[in-house]
């Protein structure tokens, strides 16, 4: 049996945002495929801290370890990475523990190492003496995303400080992707530019699993979930705040935007939008989800393929969402009608389907039905024997 180990900045279960998911679906398939000894090391943040308990309930065959850690931004840390030249995103996972419990394998123990997402490229060296090989499973070009960001950007202290690790994270992506065996990409897309820095790159899909779709969508509501500290998804709700929602409001009074999810900042006031109600963590998110109408999915920063959209296809709730927000998964087309980024058009789109619950209704099984063509879990099982024996 191949020796295999998956190092992840996160542990994946409950998987409820979208590295999450992406996580626990590789590790599902991994399982599924057979005839591996599976291990995996992960980070667990004090931000986002999980019971590990829940791990060892959902994969009882996988060699489990993880490690508690402070990887929160702060100024101070910010501040000091400027003199340390490395992206700050990718030397907060680099802890010494992780490095003890790894260099403390036989060299090429294992057949393989997956490292999960840039984020834990600083590992590649030490990977690459403990394995046969070391994959790369890229859920973005991640300097892209920190690259829109800094363009979206109004203040020019930030934008200068999102483009200096944006750039820094070009490098770096582009050196780990050099030094892989091989890279597994989320979204097809993604795939042209790591193409252009290594031949053996192949589209791995997230797999999505089948749930039952709402009788019904409740008219003149729509809603936004996900997780408020992570820049993107704020920089998009002010945007639709600003740009799209006063719109929608002058043609539907009535209309009202449900907002749920972890630790939004401060600039995040929803109180000075009219009919915009926010709900914090909510513990049932498909129930919320079809509880108030259309899913927004605003992004004008991101790359990869964005997990979020996946569920909400796999669960039949119909959404209007950026180009950027649906990169990856659909194109602007006149059947994608749903995917908008001009605010006036967003916003003629949202209030059509708010007035008209049947036809976001069938928009939603239309998706659906697409969505669990392209990425369930007989696609991914399909990719993966072919990946793996390359």
């Amino acid at each position: 049996m191949d020796k295999v180990l998956i190092l992840s900045n996160k542990i994946p279960y409950p998987a409820e945002d979208g590295s999450s998911i992406a996580m626990a679906r590789l590790l599902e398939a991994l399982v599924e495929q057979g005839n591996m000894d599976l291990w995996y090391f992960a980070i667990n943040p004090d931000k986002h801290k999980k019971s590990p308990e829940i791990f060892i309930q959902k994969a009882p065959s996988v060699h489990f370890r993880f490690f508690d850690a402070n990887t929160s931004p702060s100024l101070l840390g910010a501040l000091g990475n400027l003199i340390e030249g490395s992206p700050y995103h990718v030397s907060r996972f680099y802890l010494p523990p992780v490095v003890r419990e790894l260099s403390a394998f036989e060299d090429q123990f294992f057949h393989t190492i997956i490292i999960e997402g840039a984020f834990m490229g600083k590992y590649l060296d030490l990977a690459q003496r403990k394995a046969k090989r070391v994959i790369l499973r890229a859920h973005n070009v991640e300097w892209v995303i920190w690259d829109r960001l800094a363009q979206n950007e109004p203040n020019t202290l930030k934008r200068v400080y999102l483009k200096i690790q944006s750039q820094r994270l070009q490098r770096f992506e582009t050196h780990i992707s050099q030094q892989v065996n091989a890279i597994w990409t989320i979204s097809p897309k993604d795939s042209i530019w790591f193409k252009s820095l290594n031949p053996k790159v192949g589209f791995f899909p997230n797999t999505v699993l089948p749930q039952t779709a709402p009788s019904s969508i409740k008219p003149f509501k729509c809603h936004h979930l996900g997780a408020l500290d992570w820049a993107p998804n704020v920089q998009g709700i002010q945007w639709f705040l600003a740009k799209v929602w006063p719109i929608v409001l002058k043609r539907m009074p009535q209309a009202e935007f449900h907002i749920a999810g972890n630790n939004p900042p401060d600039e995040l006031d929803f109180k000075q939008h009219p009919n915009v109600f926010f709900h914090g963590r909510v513990e049932d998110a498909n129930a919320f989800r079809e509880a108030n109408g259309i899913s927004i999915v605003p992004l004008l920063a991101g790359s990869g393929m964005r997990i979020k959209i996946l569920e909400l296809a796999a669960q039949g709730i119909p959404m209007v969402s950026t180009s950027i927000g649906a990169e990856g998964i659909f194109e602007s087309s006149e059947e994608n009608y749903f995917i908008q980024s001009d605010p006036n058009q967003m916003a003629e789109v949202l209030s059509t389907l708010m007035e008209h619950p049947d036809q976001s209704l069938e928009l939603g099984r239309k998706t659906q039905e697409d969505i669990l063509n392209r990425f369930g879990m007989g696609a991914t099982l399909q990719a993966l024997k072919i990946l793996w024996e390359q």
